[in-house]
Parts: structure tokens; C-alpha cells; sequence
């Protein structure tokens, strides 16, 4: 009798609307988060300007133009060192010495590219590995900043990346009833057959062995359709309950913070670019401060000058690539707009956004990452009771008024053993489908869709938050790391070089 007969659907209609059923239901939610959506959307308006495409030559040059750099550094100097000796006459002793000396000086503005590559090189290695304290804890021995502040660092980024682009709500409103029960129709088709079959099992298997197939079936629709009615108002209510059910941004700086190989590899893959880029304005500016040094040391010639001078190169080029990356924020296009002066991460911003949209609903935010992310806090108790909650009134429908008599005859344990087993065989069946479910989720919920056009359109100001907590937090740690390299490379050189 209880799987057999539907609620009227009229009854649960006017539940509905007399609050009886849904007692929490704002009358104007969908007006509100509608509402809530287009404050959203009226942030993500930036439009990055338009440059025009260098010329052939002028690109090729563009592309190219840290190897030409290199190539002229060390094969210019050595084929100048070349042509000196060619025409040093043999044998003469003065000329030597000269051409030894002229190597000396000419290995300053190498050793100064080798250098300022090397250390900053080494900075950013510094700022990921390794991943776990090396050494003696607490202070003798070194960890990557990002691992080691990955609370600090996922919380600053999942704050930028999900907190301030999206809300659970509006992400959750896009489920809505029709599209639920056509997707997932032969999935609750099986899961309710499954249901059924295990209640009939134990509470009247002698009936249930000997029911044709057509009435099994039968019932199965009957109990399909009854669901339906159940499950929109459970549906209502999650859309109304979900922000305490579920905090999407703390679901990510969990999985950020468990997984620092991970955190790790997202600040790696957003900064790709511009940790090269780094690299490159670190080798050129030690050139030219090289030369600079160069000269110093060839008119000054005291041995603290070459240690002096590398404080202030390892210093300074590291303090330029830094803030070449973040500044200016708002782009500047000159040169008939050919050419846009902006921090090189903030040109990037398209880009970076698709990038890090993917790594998002890739490793982050995901169908079910978010079941595994409910089932494990304390929304996931309030979940099931709601569940529970609307299940126990479809049943006490379907009873209608014989829910006052049957106690009588079978107890009222037993009515209520009835309840939970439904409810508890409903959760036993789920995982089996949990594959179809998943899938709905990800193609109704589309992050991908939701997140890489706000990510892209964030003002300038707000996208370097992407990347800037990495050098934010110890930034002056990678600097001092320059200067202390640069008084122990320009000591070396001094003894080298005689000083």
C-alpha cells in the first residue's frame, strides 16, 4: 500500500502554498539571486585594449630577442678576446699580460649575466620546494614559502579566484526541477527500483516473489512519480539552505592546503611566463650593471668595491623583475598601438584566466569534489534531514488519513521503522549511480562557463592578486637573498681578479 499509491499531485500543491511543506521558502528567491547575479556581473567589465600586431621582422625580433641578447654577450666577447690574441705578436710579454687583464675585465659583465640568472633563478625555486621542511626544525633549514604559508596563500587566492567571482547560490540555482527529473530520469528510475525492491525484500518478500514482472513494473513507476513530488520541494529547500550547507571556497582551500603539490604547481602554471620573464630582465640588467661594475673596478680598483656593487646589482635586479611583473596595472598603449606599457601578468590576463578556469574545475571545484567535500562536514547531517524531513511527509501522504489508523494494527515503531529504512536504503542505492549524478552536476553547474569570462573581465587591479601573494608574503627575503649572493659572487671576483 505505501509504494503503490501517488500523492495527489493538488495536495502537494497547496501544501506548497500554504507553507505547510516549506516553511523556509522566501516567497521572492529567484528575484533575489537574480538579482544578487547582476551586482555580480557588473564587476567583470574590463576589456583589455586592443594592440596591433608587429610586423613580421619586428616580431620574429620580439620572440627571439633574449637569444640574440645572449648570443652577442658571450660570442661577442669571445671573438673580441679572439681577434686581441690573433694580433698579439708572438712572444711579446707585455701584450700578454694585457690581453690577461682584458679578460679579466671582460668576464665582469659575463659573470654578471651568469649571476643575476643564477640567483634569481634560484629565488623562485626557493618560493616552492621543498615542499616539506628540510633540516633541523625549527630554524636551521629551509622551506618553500608557498608550501610553507599554504594556508595564508590558498586563502588569499581561492578569496580572488572563487569568493569574489562566484557564489554557491547562483551556482546550485541553476538546477532546476524539469531538467533535474529529465536527465537524471532513468537514473532515479533505477535508484527507485532498487529502493523498492529491498523494501519489499524484507518487509513482504512471500507477495513480492510472487508479483509478475508487469506489476513490479507497475509499482516502479508508481514510487518514480512519487519521488518527482518528493524531490522538488527537497530541491527548493537544499537552493535555500545551500549556504550553510556548503562553502565553496572553503572546499578549495582545503583541497589547496592538503595538497601543497598542488598549490604549488597552480602558482607555477599562472606565473609561467613571467617567472621567464624574470629571468630574462635579471640576465640583461646584469649585463649592463656589469659594465657598470666593470668600469668602477678598472678606475677604483679597491677590493670592496666588486662586493659593494654586487649588494646593489643582486638587490636591484631582483626589487626591477618584481615589480615589472605587477606594474604599471592599467595598461598604456603606445607607439601608434603597437606597444602596451603594463605589468607583464596584467597582460596576460586572458590568458592566465583560461589557464586557471581549467585548473579550477579541474582540481578544485568539482561534481565530486563537492559530494566528498559535504560528506565530510557537519552540512552534510543537515542534507539528511531535509532528505529525511520531506521523505517522512511523502510517506504520511500516501498513508493520508489511514497514518492515524495503521498504528494501531502494526505499531507505530513500525511506521517509523518503514520511514528510516526508506530513507537509509535511498542512501545505500545513491553511490551505485553516483557516476550519472556526477555528470549532470559538472554540465548543469558549467564552472568553466561561470568563472573563466568573470576571471578575464576582474579590473587590473584586482587580477595581480593572482600571483602577487607569492612574492607578497617574503618578498623581502628573495631581495636580501640577492644582495647577500651578489657581496659573495663580487667577493669571489675581487680575489679572482687579484683585488
Amino acid at each position: 500500500f505505501l509504494v503503490s499509491t501517488a500523492p495527489p499531485r493538488a495536495l502537494i500543491q497547496e501544501q506548497i502554498c500554504c507553507g505547510r511543506t516549506l516553511e523556509m521558502l522566501p516567497v521572492d528567491m529567484d528575484s533575489s539571486s537574480s538579482s544578487a547575479r547582476e551586482v555580480l556581473n557588473r564587476r567583470f567589465t574590463y576589456q583589455p585594449p586592443e594592440v596591433r600586431p608587429l610586423p613580421p621582422p619586428l616580431r620574429f625580433i620580439r620572440v627571439n630577442l633574449f637569444r640574440i641578447f645572449i648570443a652577442c654577450v658571450f660570442g661577442g666577447t669571445f671573438l673580441y678576446l679572439a681577434i686581441e690574441l690573433a694580433i698579439m705578436h708572438p712572444g711579446d710579454a707585455d701584450g700578454w699580460k694585457n690581453w690577461v687583464d682584458l679578460v679579466k675585465y671582460a668576464s665582469i659583465p659575463v659573470v654578471g649575466v651568469c649571476f643575476t640568472w643564477w640567483h634569481v633563478w634560484l629565488g623562485i625555486q626557493m618560493c616552492w620546494y621543498p615542499i616539506n621542511f628540510w633540516g633541523i626544525p625549527p630554524v636551521l633549514g629551509w622551506q618553500g614559502i608557498v608550501p610553507r604559508r599554504a594556508s595564508i596563500m590558498a586563502e588569499r587566492s581561492c578569496d580572488l579566484m572563487i569568493g569574489n567571482l562566484i557564489t554557491i547560490e547562483e551556482v546550485i540555482d541553476r538546477v532546476q526541477p524539469e531538467d533535474f527529473f529529465q536527465q537524471l530520469g532513468p537514473t532515479l528510475g533505477k535508484c527507485s527500483a532498487g529502493v523498492l525492491a529491498r523494501m519489499a525484500s524484507k518487509h513482504c518478500p512471500q507477495i513480492w516473489s510472487k508479483l509478475p514482472d508487469v506489476a513490479k513494473q507497475e509499482l516502479q513507476l508508481k514510487v518514480l512519480e512519487s519521488s518527482q513530488h518528493m524531490f522538488r520541494p527537497i530541491i527548493t529547500d537544499l537552493k535555500q539552505n545551500v549556504n550553510q550547507i556548503f562553502n565553496i571556497k572553503q572546499m578549495a582551500v582545503d583541497a589547496l592546503v592538503e595538497d601543497k603539490p598542488l598549490l604549488v604547481q597552480m602558482f607555477q602554471e599562472i606565473g609561467r611566463k613571467e617567472f621567464t620573464f624574470v629571468l630574462h630582465v635579471a640576465a640583461v640588467m646584469g649585463f649592463f650593471l656589469g659594465v657598470v661594475q666593470m668600469m668602477i673596478w678598472k678606475w677604483v680598483h679597491v677590493w670592496w668595491s666588486l662586493p659593494l656593487s654586487g649588494l646593489i646589482i643582486g638587490y636591484f635586479t631582483n626589487w626591477l623583475a618584481i615589480t615589472m611583473i605587477f606594474r604599471p596595472v592599467q595598461p598604456h598603449v603606445i607607439c601608434g598601438g603597437y606597444v602596451n606599457i603594463q605589468g607583464v601578468f596584467l597582460k596576460r590576463q586572458q590568458q592566465v584566466s583560461r589557464e586557471l578556469t581549467n585548473m579550477i574545475c579541474t582540481h578544485l571545484i568539482y561534481a565530486r569534489k563537492m559530494l566528498e567535500f559535504v560528506i565530510k562536514t557537519e552540512g552534510f547531517q543537515q542534507v539528511l534531514g531535509i532528505y529525511q524531513s520531506h521523505m517522512e511527509t511523502a510517506i504520511d501522504q500516501v498513508l493520508g488519513r489511514s497514518s492515524q489508523v495503521l498504528p494501531v494494527f502494526v505499531g507505530k515503531d513500525a511506521i517509523q521503522g518503514i520511514k528510516d529504512d526508506v530513507v537509509q536504503f535511498a542512501l545505500d542505492e545513491l553511490p551505485n549511480h553516483s557516476k550519472e549524478i556526477e555528470e549532470y552536476m559538472d554540465k548543469t553547474f558549467a564552472l568553466a562557463d561561470l568563472i573563466g569570462p568573470r576571471l578575464s573581465g576582474l579590473p587590473p587591479e584586482e587580477f595581480e592578486g593572482m600571483l602577487r601573494p607569492v612574492f607578497q608574503e617574503d618578498e623581502w627575503m628573495v631581495l636580501l637573498l640577492g644582495g647577500v649572493l651578489g657581496v659573495v659572487v663580487g667577493t669571489v671576483q675581487a680575489f679572482v681578479l687579484g683585488g
